[in-house]
């Protein structure tokens, strides 16, 4: 199998382990505030489009505003994890840039620490935005180029700097949303400022 520059270690070892504990973390944050975005009405349908082993997806699901909450992504490994951990998860294997949802499916569309390991990552948000309703919202959480992960340009060649994947000033992430046709309502910098985020809305 091909190695997964995204993924620290393989599941079962310790360095993944370490890693997914901080990941866990991370993702309750998103989690409250991927809810905050949702619809007053409730009846919410969630795409975590780059979910990984999901655990965001399974807060999620649990949550009365959402209706459903569907974990998706590329790697079926990482979603094997995840119906193990979480046997009633709703898991989609599919690629980020060709989504196989309806234009126009989905309350809220969202990714963090995903597209920067993409090669187009334009293309993802384009994709991410197709699915994504009128009056619907998507999200993207990026590398900070201006964080703690600033000495990543010194480090694109090696292999924790192929880990932590390309970095973005908020600019960038705003522009991105903007191009893709979505108005940038909302930023903020999270986990120690380690990574940025954008939440656009869809006209």
């Amino acid at each position: 199998m091909a190695p997964k520059v995204w993924q620290l270690g393989s599941p079962g070892t310790l360095i993944y382990g370490f890693y997914d504990a901080l990941r866990k973390r991370l993702n309750r944050k998103l989690v409250h505030y991927i809810i905050s975005c949702s619809p007053e009405t409730g009846n919410c349908v969630v795409l975590e489009a780059g979910s990984g082993t999901a655990y965001a997806s399974s807060i999620l699901c649990r949550e009365s505003c959402i209706r459903l909450s569907v974990a998706m992504d590329i790697d079926p490994e990482a979603l094997r994890e995840a119906l193990k951990r979480d046997p009633h998860l709703c898991v989609v294997v599919a690629d980020l840039t060709a989504l196989p949802f309806r234009s126009g499916s989905i309350d809220i569309t969202w990714n963090s620490s995903t597209i920067e390991h993409l090669p187009e990552p334009m293309h993802a948000l384009e994709e991410m935005s197709r699915v994504t309703r009128g009056g619907g919202k998507v999200f993207v959480g990026v590398p900070n180029v201006y964080g703690p992960l600033g000495i990543q340009r010194a480090m694109q060649t090696t292999a924790a700097g192929e880990w932590i994947g390309k970095t973005f000033a908020l600019k960038d992430v705003r522009n991105m949303v903007s191009i893709v046709g979505l108005s940038p309502v909302d930023s903020f910098f999270y986990f120690f400022r380690f990574f940025v985020g954008v939440l656009g809305k869809k006209p």
